[in-house]
Formats: C-alpha cells, structure tokens, sequence
C-alpha cells in the first residue's frame, strides 16, 4: 500500500505543475528514483498499477510511467570510504563490506513530464 501513497503523491505534484501549463495533455512521467530506494524492492507492474490507480480522474490519467534508476550515495563504515551503488544491497566495491545510505536527497525526484501536442 505504500507504493499507492507515494504514486498519489505523484499524481498530486504532477497536477500542481500541469496547472500551470493550461490543459497540456500529459502523455509520461519520467521519475528518477535512488538506486537505494525502497521502491526497487517492488516490481515494476505493481509501481504502474499504484500510477494507474493514482492517476484515475487526474490530468496524469492515462499517461506513462517511467522510472530511470540512479546511482545512489553510500558509506562503507569498513573501510571508512564513500562510494556509489547502482543497487540496495550492492557491497562496497573495495572491501566487500556492507554499505549504508549516506545520501539526503529525496529518494524520487520527477524528472520530466512528456506533454503531447
């Protein structure tokens, strides 16, 4: 249920800077979700299906979702080094340790809107 709430979220946001551009006909939302995300533990089809539901009666209904994985911030308390993660269970690629997320940006930021025209 929590992919619903986030996707809601979505939807709202989405709405706030569509209303800003009239009645623009949205054909995709691009996100940008962490590599550390929490949303990577879910597949695909059930964050399209929360997208779908979100979307129902909004100016996002019937548009696309695309998300597009980035790598996210992490630290190895092991051998005390920064490093970067393309995946949430990734160890760290100099000792092999398990690394923590050290990031404090927002785990999914909309990247682009796709309006058709």
């Amino acid at each position: 249920m929590h992919e619903l709430y986030l996707m809601t979220q979505v939807v709202k946001a989405v709405e706030t800077k569509l209303g800003e551009t009239g009645s623009a006909k949205l054909s995709a939302v691009r996100l940008k979700v962490s590599a550390l995300s929490h949303m990577f533990t879910h597949d695909g089809a059930s964050l399209q299906t929360a997208f779908s539901l979100a979307a129902r009666g909004s100016m996002a209904e019937g548009a696309a979702l695309e998300i597009i994985p980035v790598p996210g911030d992490a630290w190895c308390p092991a051998c005390c080094r920064a490093c970067m993660v393309t995946r949430s269970n990734e160890s760290c690629s100099v000792c092999g340790g398990t690394v923590m997320a050290s990031s404090v940006e927002p785990e999914v930021v909309i990247h682009e809107l796709v309006i058709q025209e």
